[in-house]
C-alpha cells in the first residue's frame, strides 16, 4: 500500500511538471472547451468559433514545439570524469574517498567537531525552490529517468549551510525531484541539437570560476542530505545491504546497513533536541529499520561518526553513523526485506571486516577486501569515517564496538 501511494504521488508530481511545460496548451484547451460549450448559446457563435480555433491552434503549436525540443535535448554523462582537479583543490578539507564508480571528500576537520560537541540545527524558510534555468530541462530528465528505474518525489531535508562557520546548521525542506533536477545534473552535460557547445556544463553547478568546490552555503542546488549507518551485530559482523538495479542511489552495489535521505519526520518534536547529530541519527535508524526489517527494540544505540561530500552526485552532503544491534548475524540471515522494500533491497549480508591494522581512512576499500569491487560510495565513506574515529577515545561507542570485534 505504501509503495502504491508513493508511486501515485510520483506520477502526480510529474504531471505537475508537464502542466508547467504545457501551460499554453492548457489555456488553449480551456479556450477550445469554451468555444464548444458556447457554440449554440450566448455569446455570439463567431466568438465561440474564434475561441475554439484559437485554443486548438495554440495547443497544437506548443505540443509540437515541446515534442521537438524533447527530441533535440541530450543528457550526456561524463563517464570519464574522475574529478582529480576537484580533489586536488580540496586537500585541505580531508582525504579523497573513492569507490568503484564514484568519488568524494571526507571532511575530516568538520568531522572532529561533529563528534566532539552537539551542533545546533534549525529548519530554514522558505523551502528549496528549483532555479528557473534548471527547471527548463526538468520534465525531459524526469520522464527519461522514470523509464529506467524507480523514482519518487517524497519530501526531504536539504542542507543550506556548512557545518562550521555559522552559529547553527541550517536545514530546509525540499522534494526529491528538486535534488534530481539540480545535483544530478552536475555529472552531466546538457546538449541541444545544432549547438557546438553544451547549453549546461554540469561542472559549473558545483565549481566556482577558480575551480574550487562551491560551499553548501553558496550553492544553488538542492543538496539533499544523505544519511546512512553501519550496523554491527552482537557477534561483531557488519550488516551490508545488496541493492537492486532499480535502486537510484547505488544500483547493484553493496550499501551500508541503512541508507537514504533525511526527511522532515526525522526532526524531533522537542526543539531542544534539534542538533544535526540527533536528526541524522533518527534518519539513519529509520532507514535501517525500513531496509533491514528491524524493530526499534532490536537497536541498542547509534552515534554519528562523520560526513563528506559526494562529488560524483553533485557534491551532495552525506552523513554516516554507527549502530549497535541486539541481534546476531545468523538471526539477520533468517530475515527477508519487507515487501515494500524489495524493489530496492535484494538481500542482507552480515560480513566480517578486515583486522584493525588494515583500517585506514584513505583506503576504506581495504576494510572489505573480498567485496571491494561492489562497494558503493556511501559505504566507502562510512568505512573511512569509522577508520578515522576508532582511535578517538572520546567516541562513545568505541569500547563497545571493539569488544564486539574482538569477540
Amino acid at each position: 500500500m505504501l509503495g502504491a501511494r508513493r508511486s501515485a504521488r510520483t506520477k502526480t508530481a510529474i504531471w505537475r511538471y508537464r502542466l508547467w511545460r504545457y501551460r499554453l496548451t492548457t489555456v488553449g484547451l480551456l479556450l477550445a472547451s469554451f468555444g464548444m460549450a458556447t457554440a449554440l448559446v450566448d455569446p455570439p457563435r463567431p466568438v465561440s468559433v474564434v475561441a475554439g480555433l484559437a485554443g486548438a491552434t495554440l495547443s497544437l503549436m506548443e505540443t509540437r514545439a515541446n515534442r521537438r525540443r524533447s527530441r533535440e535535448v541530450r543528457f550526456q554523462p561524463r563517464e570519464g570524469d574522475t574529478y582529480r582537479d576537484v580533489i586536488g583543490n580540496s586537500e585541505g578539507h580531508g582525504p579523497a574517498v573513492e569507490s568503484v564508480r564514484d568519488v568524494g571528500i571526507l571532511l575530516s576537520r568538520e568531522n572532529s567537531e561533529l563528534r566532539k560537541r552537539p551542533l545546533r540545527a534549525i529548519i530554514q524558510s522558505p523551502d528549496y525552490r528549483l532555479p528557473r534555468d534548471l527547471r527548463t530541462w526538468s520534465l525531459d530528465y524526469l520522464s527519461r529517468r522514470a523509464k529506467t528505474g524507480k523514482i519518487y518525489n517524497d519530501q526531504v531535508l536539504c542542507l543550506a549551510s556548512d557545518l562550521l562557520g555559522d552559529d547553527v546548521v541550517k536545514l530546509r525542506a525540499g522534494r526529491y525531484f528538486d535534488f534530481m533536477c539540480s545535483n544530478l545534473f552536475a555529472p552531466l552535460d546538457i546538449w541541444e541539437a545544432g549547438r557546438k557547445s553544451p547549453v549546461l556544463r554540469g561542472r559549473d553547478l558545483i565549481l566556482d570560476p577558480d575551480g574550487q568546490l562551491i560551499s553548501l552555503k553558496r550553492s544553488r542546488l538542492a543538496n539533499l542530505i544523505g544519511v546512512s549507518t553501519l550496523a554491527f551485530t552482537t557477534d561483531g559482523r557488519l550488516l551490508l545491504v545488496a541493492q537492486t538495479h532499480d535502486n537510484i542511489g547505488s544500483p547493484g552495489l553493496l550499501a551500508p546497513s541503512g541508507s537514504g535521505a533525511l526527511e522532515p519526520k526525522d526532526v524531533p518534536a522537542n526543539m531542544a533536541d534539534w542538533t544535526i547529530q540527533r536528526i541524522v541519527s533518527n534518519g539513519a535508524e529509520r532507514e535501517l529499520r525500513e531496509e533491514c526489517h528491524l524493530k526499534p527494540s532490536e537497536i541498542e544505540g547509534s552515534s554519528v561518526v562523520g560526513h563528506g561530500r559526494w562529488i560524483s552526485r553533485g557534491a551532495m552532503p552525506e552523513f554516516c553513523a554507527v549502530t549497535l544491534l541486539r541481534l546476531t548475524g545468523d538471526q539477520m540471515l533468517d530475515r527477508s526485506p519487507r515487501r515494500v522494500e524489495q524493489s530496492y533491497v535484494h538481500e542482507f549480508m552480515p560480513v566480517s571486516l578486515a583486522p584493525l591494522r588494515h583500517w585506514d581512512p584513505s583506503r576504506p576499500l581495504d576494510m572489505l577486501p573480498e567485496h571491494r569491487q561492489a562497494i558503493s560510495w556511501p559505504l566507502a565513506l562510512g568505512l573511512a569515517c569509522l577508520a578515522e574515529c576508532i582511535n578517538d577515545e572520546s567516541w562513545p561507542l568505541r569500547k563497545q564496538l571493539l569488544t564486539r570485534l574482538d569477540g
